[in-house]
């Protein structure tokens, strides 16, 4: 049998110099705060994660429409 190592280092972050500000209730700020801290992850880290896969699923989405309009 063999064992298969999983990396817990995170993926190597492209520079960031672009700064997207958007307001949040304390409510959404502390939800946001307390799964980065189970994570052991930055809050900025979540919210990025969580808007690029947003955007992800949605251009996936409109992708499929298309094909089937086609």
């Amino acid at each position: 049998m063999t064992n298969q190592l999983n990396s817990t280092l995170p993926e190597r972050q492209p520079k960031r110099a672009l700064m997207f500000s958007i307001r949040l209730t304390e409510a959404e700020q502390d939800e946001i705060d307390t799964l980065a801290k189970r994570l052991n992850l930055p809050s900025s880290f979540m919210a990025r994660h969580f808007i690029l896969e947003a955007v992800k699923h949605h251009k996936s989405q409109f992708m499929q429409e298309a094909a089937v309009e086609a």
